[in-house]
């Protein structure tokens, strides 16, 4: 499990100090859809332990990812709460009367989870205000670049992102279609800053270069 995150390391700490009688744990299928404002669920605090799950929202069809939740991230679930599962995950369930419990009982947790909370609601900002202000291409250049920051390797091509989303899923992310995410991801292919590794990977040959397009590109 991560563990260089602090919320993670706090929620380890507690399982194997005897507290995982409290959590409810839930290990969740790629695909499932996990939504708020179940009875036994609303108003609890999911913890990700593992894994990868999208929290977006849907009118008449359309959707519109608001952030990506990984290992050591936390959200309260409401009734307008949606979560994806993209890559299976371990989550922890709280309920409001348990985490006030393990607050007490830890109170590193708490001082954890405001920071957690708050990081998914500037990604939700963020996200908003790309789609307001900027274009697919500066949208698309920025998730590239937290990704590569993110789980990105260095090489000697350059930064090496394996199993890169593809572009279906770079469209949900972004609040785009699928076609225009297809189309800019061939420009930059076709000016040499990315590149086809082969087993769905990709490299970001500059990645100072990408930047910089994310600083010129509106």
């Amino acid at each position: 499990m991560q563990t260089d995150n602090p919320l993670s390391a706090i929620v380890e700490r507690l399982l194997k100090d005897g507290y995982g009688r409290l959590f409810s744990l839930r290990s969740l299928r790629a695909g499932q859809i996990v939504y708020g404002g179940d009875e036994s669920t609303d108003g609890d605090l999911l913890i990700v332990r593992s894994g990868r799950l999208r929290c977006f929202t849907s009118f008449e069809g359309k959707e519109l990812t608001l952030y990506m939740l990984e290992a050591g991230d936390a959200i309260y679930l409401h009734g307008g709460a949606m979560l994806e599962v993209r890559n299976a995950a371990d989550v922890l369930l709280a309920s409001p009367a348990v985490f006030r419990q393990l607050a007490l009982a830890e109170p590193e947790l708490a001082l954890a989870v405001l920071p957690a909370v708050d990081r998914l609601a500037q990604k939700s900002i963020r996200m908003i205000e790309d789609i307001a202000f900027h274009g697919v291409k500066h949208r698309l250049i920025r998730v590239l670049c937290d990704t590569a920051d993110r789980i990105g390797r260095p090489a000697e091509e350059g930064i090496v992102i394996d199993h890169l989303p593809n572009a279906e899923d770079f469209a949900m992310q972004i609040g785009a279609t699928r076609q225009s995410v297809s189309t800019v991801i061939a420009e930059l292919v076709r000016s040499g800053i990315l590149y086809r590794f082969g087993g769905g990977s990709m490299v970001i040959s500059d990645l100072g270069r990408l930047r910089r397009e994310l600083a010129d590109v509106r």
